[in-house]
This record gives C-alpha cells, sequence and structure tokens, in this order.
C-alpha cells in the first residue's frame, strides 16, 4: 500500500478552518505539496502563505460545492494547472443542530449535494486517476456521528453514514489497485462546526490529536479509524443496544 512519502501533491478539501486546515499544516510538515481548497477565499491566501513559507508549493481555489459547477470548478482548475495529484482528503461538509423541520428543504439539499455528491464526485474522479497510475490515496471524514441514528443532526448523521459505508466499500475495490481508502470518523473536536450551529459551550478533542491519528492510521493501511478512547468505547456501546432505545437516549442526551 502507497506511503505518505510516497506522495507530492495532495487536495484538501475544506481547508480554510478546523481539521482540513490542520490536515494542510501537517502534510506541509511532510513536505507534500498542497492544494487546499475553501469558501473563504481571505482565509485561503493566509493559509497559503504560512504554508509557502515551509518550502512546499501551495495552489488554492474557492469554490461552494453546494452550488452548481462547484465540483466541476475545482476538477477543471487542477486540470489547469495540470497537478498530478496524489493523496484526496474529503473534508469539506458541514452540519446543524436542531429538528428536522427546522430548516427548510433548500437546507438540506446543499447539505447533501455538500457532504455526499462533492464527495462522491470528487472521490469518482480521483479514484480513476489513481487506479490508472496504480498509486493514491483517499481520506474521507465521517462522523462518529454516522454511527447511529441521531436527533438534532438527523441529515447530517445520514450523510455521514453514507460515508462510511461508502468509504469501506471504497476500501475493498480500490486495495488491489494500491490505492488506500481511509475513512476518519472524529467524535466532539475543537473547531468552528459548534460555533456554526450556535453550541459553544462544547468540549472536544484537539484538532491536531483527530489529524496525526488519521495519518498514523493511513501509514498502517487501516480502512477506518475513530480518534479517542471515548469515542471507541462510544462507538462499540452503539452495537450493543438496540437502536429504538439508543435514539430515545441520543434524543434526551442533545
Amino acid at each position: 500500500m502507497p506511503k505518505l512519502k510516497d506522495f507530492s501533491w495532495a487536495l484538501v478539501t475544506g481547508a480554510s478552518s478546523g481539521i482540513g486546515e490542520e490536515f494542510a499544516f501537517q502534510l506541509a510538515q511532510k513536505k507534500i505539496n498542497l492544494i487546499i481548497h475553501g469558501r473563504n477565499v481571505e482565509r485561503l491566501e493566509k493559509i497559503k502563505e504560512e504554508l509557502s513559507a515551509r518550502g512546499i508549493m501551495v495552489r488554492y481555489f474557492s469554490a461552494d460545492f453546494s452550488s452548481k459547477g462547484g465540483v466541476e470548478s475545482l476538477i477543471d482548475f487542477v486540470e489547469r494547472e495540470n497537478i498530478d495529484v496524489d493523496l484526496l482528503i474529503n473534508n469539506a461538509g458541514f452540519g446543524h443542530y436542531g429538528e428536522f423541520l427546522s430548516h427548510d428543504i433548500l437546507f438540506y439539499k446543499k447539505m447533501i449535494e455538500t457532504n455526499i455528491v462533492a464527495l462522491t464526485e470528487l472521490t469518482y474522479y480521483f479514484a480513476s486517476k489513481f487506479v490508472e497510475k496504480r498509486r493514491g490515496g483517499i481520506i474521507n471524514v465521517a462522523s462518529v456521528a454516522g454511527y447511529l441514528p441521531l436527533p438534532r443532526f438527523s441529515v447530517y448523521a445520514a450523510t455521514k453514514a453514507f460515508v462510511y459505508n461508502f468509504s469501506m466499500a471504497l476500501w475493498a475495490e480500490l486495495s488491489k489497485y494500491n490505492v488506500h481508502v481511509l475513512c476518519l470518523s472524529p467524535g466532539t473536536t475543537k473547531t468552528r462546526f459548534f460555533e456554526r450551529i450556535n453550541k459553544t459551550n462544547v468540549n472536544g478533542m484537539p484538532v491536531e490529536k483527530v489529524v496525526r491519528t488519521a495519518l498514523e492510521a493511513f501509514e498502517k493501511d487501516k480502512p477506518s479509524v475513530i480518534p479517542g478512547f471515548l469515542n471507541k468505547l462510544f462507538v462499540f456501546t452503539e452495537s450493543l443496544i438496540p437502536k429504538k432505545h439508543l435514539t430515545k437516549l441520543v434524543q434526551k442526551y442533545f
């Protein structure tokens, strides 16, 4: 299986903050050149300056994956730049805290477009390239939320369940082509995610540890990784409790 030292270029989506930004910085430490994607151009420009100072090549591209043509514009950019990407990190995504009917359906369609459709399209495009050259890697960012029905996070959790199952299936399919797929499923992490859903009193794992755990798992050819003992325990316990009772318990917790 390929190792990070074999890679020259990585594409990181959702790299303007949080887990995606940290992936960019830890890959830069390994001297991997980067294409960083996000929606905030000012943030991307600032991150590019900081990363370039580490002696690597950096390109950035702003696109909204929930809008028509967002993914295609990023792919066109990569092709125009003639960059041979070796590692794809699908991190772009967003969530919402609240009951299902608290938002209109267009909001959820945008979430599905970003969390599922864009991830699938990018994976299809780059996996085809990786299979052709018999080398490459894909890290898809899911969540422990994808392991159970999650009231008040219903659509978000469902999108992450897709990411987990999709990634595991691809891991099995693509390994024979020397393409390694890893699914990262973090629990609560210290990022802007909870600020955006108006829950600022949430403790979480440092983003540095989440990303370091993911890259270590990738090097060990693992198909999936859940950072943190309590998160692993949560997922294990979930498998022991009937879904009906578990969903009610989770609803009371949130």
